[in-house]
Formats: C-alpha cells, structure tokens, sequence
C-alpha cells in the first residue's frame, strides 16, 4: 500500500506517446518511496510498450533505490519490455557507474551490452 509520505517524497507522471511511456520522476528515490516506485513501473511492464524513466528531478537515490532500479529493469527484461533511464544527474550517473550498472542508461551502448550478457539466462 502506498502511504502519503511516499506521494509526497515522489512524484510519478506518466506520459503515454504513441512508440513509448515516459516516466517523469521528481524527488526522491530511497527507502522510503520504493514501493511506489516499484508498483507504478511494474503496472507499465505489464502494457509491454517501451518505457522511459525520466530521472531529471530525482533529487535523490539511495541505495534500496538502486535496488528498485535493477528489480525493474530486471522485471521489464524478463518480460520482453524495453526499460531504460534517461537524464540523470552527475550524482545518478556515478552511482550507476560505481554499481557497474550504467547499461541501464540510455546512451550506454556498450554496457548495455555487457549488462544484457550478465543478466541473459544461461
């Protein structure tokens, strides 16, 4: 169930365009929000239409919110469905690098690639 706080410490605007749904998240993405986070994106895996996660206005990321990142992406993989995070900020980015998890950014041909290879069932 997702509580006042967490609407309250994250926003989730979902624009639907004809070739994708973009995600607009402004605040922040911890402990704390998970949930809705989770629940909102999992609810778009299900329309198997490629997603976008903005993440312009996320003013945080801990990281449980990493966590949530790769459970997504993880959960879009699995069920056919394109899921990358677009414009993160410098702090986003180098939590992602640091977490070798930058493949799931878009623009990061090459470690998609790798990120593909180490998540592919064997």
């Amino acid at each position: 169930m997702v509580t006042a706080t967490e609407i309250a410490r994250l926003q989730l605007d979902t624009e639907r365009q004809p070739t994708m749904t973009v995600v607009h998240c402004t605040g922040d993405i911890a402990v704390g929000t998970l949930s809705r986070f989770s629940e909102h994106i999992r609810a778009l895996i299900a329309e198997r239409k490629p997603i976008r996660v903005d993440l312009a206005n996320v003013t945080r990321v801990d990281s449980t919110g990493v966590g949530a990142f790769v459970a997504v992406w993880t959960a879009a993989k699995r069920r056919n469905c394109e899921l990358k995070y677009i414009n993160p900020n410098k702090g986003i980015e180098e939590v992602m690098a640091v977490s070798a998890l930058l493949g799931m950014l878009e623009g990061h041909a090459e470690e998609e690639r790798q990120l593909n290879a180490a998540f592919s069932p064997r």
